[in-house]
């Protein structure tokens, strides 16, 4: 028996809810926390910039293991929400430390609590991702569940950012309190949005056996053309958003004069976009594929963001109209990939008459992380080239340096992305072929 091809508008809601505090942590995450840690702190740039890099890399040699776990688990709960439910005693922990940290903490207490807090955001991440691949087997149907997705995403990400424009302009409180006042809040979200949805979303459980799942499963998927170019797709324009996630203050308060206030604001506005943005691209992908958008909204991606080069300094207006337009096509690639390898998923069930769906979303977080790793590693490069994140005005050459990295280097990794995705070929009428053999095969989907 298969799953059925629709999902009800009250599970998309509830499947969703955990997006809320789960962006409103990533956000931080990969934006703010390394230049608080410098700023309010007290840690050198480049020592946050190589913490945060070696965290990452360790860290993704953890998503494996968790999606291995994923894999093998079998409950009468299903798979992904015994998962679901475990992250949340780890992450609400994890939280208050990171974001209640004392001023002088050290780069050690740094460390330690982001590695922490980024296994349990694995275990977040790839239990709801999971866990939506499996809400449904239709090849549209799986674009709208991770376009639900992506719009929990961005929410949560513009109800983080308005915590410190609230929390400063109209409280008129401290920078170091508006950050904290971002911990609380994800860790108030945690326990009532994961509750939720552990109540309202059934998942249907997989009548694979789990017997023949090995570790190194991992790297028989890795090899797979498809999701080769998948994951290469997903390292490359990962890479662009999050070096622009990482210097975003840094481009607009040095180069173009713009208030840290000005600057939260666009941010909102960027991903005010993306509510825009990701029905959009889910529209897209069932007129003309899903491949085929991603890599127009690549493109189209790299063209609006190379404009910020030519943006003149201290005009607001101009910056956030820009990047509200930049926001739009950035909405696209995580909905899109995460979707594209959900299909991957049940092409490797009809091979292999194994369920590695865990372990395919677990190989996609690893190239996510790698590229916000890399992403993060242009802070100590900026400290190299003579960068100095506290001085009232840098020199032209070192203004330079932030300019290149911030809009330079994304614009290239942008059409790298594209390009990798020529030649992707599991297309809507090879899905469908997929579910007839499964169905020929007796190796059905999981079901209620």
């Amino acid at each position: 028996m298969t799953v059925k091809s629709t999902v009800g508008f009250r599970q998309l809601l509830a499947f969703t809810g955990p997006c809320l505090p789960f962006a409103a942590l990533g956000l931080p995450l990969a934006v703010i926390i390394s230049e608080y840690y410098t700023t309010e702190i007290g840690i050198n740039l480049g020592v946050v910039g190589m913490v945060f890099m070696l965290v990452r890399l360790v860290d993704i040699f953890t998503d494996p293991l968790i999606g291995w776990g994923m894999d093998k688990t079998r409950t009468r709960f299903g798979r992904f929400k015994v998962w679901m439910l475990a992250c949340l005693p780890v992450l609400f922990i994890a939280t208050g430390f990171l974001f209640l940290a004392p001023v002088g903490a050290s780069a050690v207490y740094l460390g330690v609590w982001l590695f922490i807090t980024y296994t349990g955001f694995s275990m977040a991440a790839l239990s709801q991702a999971s866990w939506g691949s499996v809400l449904s087997d239709n090849y549209d149907e799986r674009t709208k569940i991770f376009a639900f997705w992506q719009v929990g995403n961005i929410v949560g990400m513009i109800l983080v950012l308005l915590i410190p424009v609230i929390t400063q302009s109209v409280l008129h409180e401290s920078y170091r309190t508006a950050v904290q006042a971002m911990g609380v809040f994800i860790m108030v979200l945690l326990p009532i949005m994961i509750g939720i949805a552990l109540w309202v979303v059934p998942e249907r459980v997989s009548e694979t056996s789990a017997n023949d799942i090995r570790l190194g499963d991992y790297f028989k998927m890795i090899r797979r053309p498809n999701v080769i170019r998948v994951l290469l797709a997903d390292l490359l324009l990962g890479l662009a958003p999050g070096i622009m996630g990482a210097l975003f203050f840094f481009f607009f308060m040095q180069t173009k004069g713009l208030s840290r206030a000005e600057c939260s604001a666009a941010m909102a506005l960027y991903f005010v976009a993306g509510l825009v943005g990701a029905p959009l691209w889910s529209w897209a992908s069932k007129k003309y594929t899903k491949h085929k958008t991603l890599i127009v909204s690549s493109l189209i991606f790299a063209g609006i963001y190379g404009c910020l080069a030519f943006l003149p300094a201290g005009n607001f207006p101009l910056t956030a109209v820009l990047v509200f337009l930049a926001g739009i096509p950035y909405a696209a690639y995580l909905l899109l990939t995460r979707a594209l390898m959900a299909d991957i998923g049940d092409e490797v069930l009809l091979e292999t008459g194994n369920d590695h769906k865990g372990t395919l979303m677990s190989i996609l977080s690893a190239t996510t992380k790698l590229g916000y790793a890399m992403s993060i590693l242009t802070l100590s490069a900026l400290a190299l080239v003579g960068f100095d994140n506290r001085a009232a005005q840098n020199t032209p050459e070192a203004l330079m340096w932030v300019q290149i990295f911030f809009v330079a280097l994304p614009v290239v990794f942008l059409l790298l992305g594209a390009w990798a995705m020529k030649s992707y070929d599991l297309t809507p009428e090879r899905h469908a072929q997929i579910l007839d053999g499964l169905k020929a095969k007796g190796l059905s989907a999981p079901k209620d």
